[in-house]
């Protein structure tokens, strides 16, 4: 019963994940945690240290494809959102993406209500 009740929970935050990279990643714009000169993230937002990038993808060798495509790390591939890692500026892999034409990445990040 407990086993059951975890597995709805887990199910529910990765839907609600998933809801969110929809709303705010891949398809367009410059997510909701890039300020507008495009360099600082917004106050109260933070990236998620280890897992700073996000994108949609049909599979993981899509998502291994894209990560190959950017040089960055796959760290997790997940009900259709895949998260890599940078040692670079974050905003400045999503920038490089952008003029090179590849699938667009957006921050993983945290806002925080104040």
């Amino acid at each position: 019963m407990m086993k059951r009740k975890l597995a709805k929970l887990l199910t529910g935050v990765l839907v609600l994940a998933s809801s969110l990279a929809i709303l705010t990643g891949c398809s367009g714009g410059t997510g909701y945690a890039v300020a507008d000169n495009g360099k600082e993230l917004e106050a109260g937002v933070d990236y998620v240290d280890g897992k700073e990038l996000m994108c949609l993808a049909d599979s993981r060798e899509q998502a291994e494809a894209i990560a190959k495509q950017y040089n960055i790390e796959l760290v997790e591939y997940s009900y259709g959102v895949a998260t890599f890692h940078t040692d670079d500026n974050p905003n400045d892999v999503i920038a490089l993406g952008k003029k090179l034409g590849y699938p667009e990445l957006s921050l993983n990040g945290t806002v925080h209500a104040y």
